[in-house]
């Protein structure tokens, strides 16, 4: 309906309502993307004492499982123990699986959500019977069978960043 058609008490009713609307539409703007504050970095590190040099390792000699060179089977047991159930390394791990999959579940939100649901169930309902057939302990009555299935589809479009914030925020933990 074009704005020249309307009547003209309405003109400014009409008016006033589309700034209306522009305004809070306006205030559920999302906030300005988050940015890691730059940390202090000085310019130059404290020089070492006058004696000291840097090391510079030149043998050849292996890294890794350095306790071997002690050929002590007590002390690669005990080593091996403490590899199997380091509690903190365990935790470590832990805490970021848990954080991956809140993730993957914050990601989720992207997608449509399908629900399918079926029920059954049967019933017998008693008829009005003749005395004559109560007698002879005979008893009629109606079976019923009833089913359904049911099937829910809903998505929830990402308009306002509420998702995207929420997979940010859940990165951000992973970290």
């Amino acid at each position: 309906m074009p704005y020249a058609s309307l009547p003209r008490a309405v003109r400014p009713l009409s008016a006033a309502v589309a700034v209306a609307t522009a305004v809070l539409l306006a205030g559920c703007a999302v906030g300005p993307d988050y940015h890691r504050p730059d940390t202090s970095i000085p310019a130059a590190f404290k020089e070492a004492p006058a004696g000291w040099k840097v090391a510079q390792p030149a043998d050849r000699a292996d890294r890794g499982p350095w306790w071997t060179v002690y050929n002590d089977p007590q002390l690669n047991a005990l080593i091996d123990k403490l590899n199997a159930s380091n509690q903190t390394i365990a935790q470590s791990a832990a805490a970021y699986r848990q954080a991956r999959a809140l993730v993957t579940e914050a990601r989720a939100a992207y997608f449509p959500t399908v629900g399918l649901s079926a029920s059954g169930s049967r019933s017998r309902t008693p008829r009005a019977s003749s005395s004559s057939s109560s007698t002879f302990g005979g008893s009629s009555s109606t079976i019923g069978n009833s089913y359904s299935v049911g099937l829910d589809a809903s998505w929830e479009p990402d308009l306002w960043g509420k998702v995207s914030r929420t997979v940010s925020a859940q990165r951000a933990g992973e970290a």
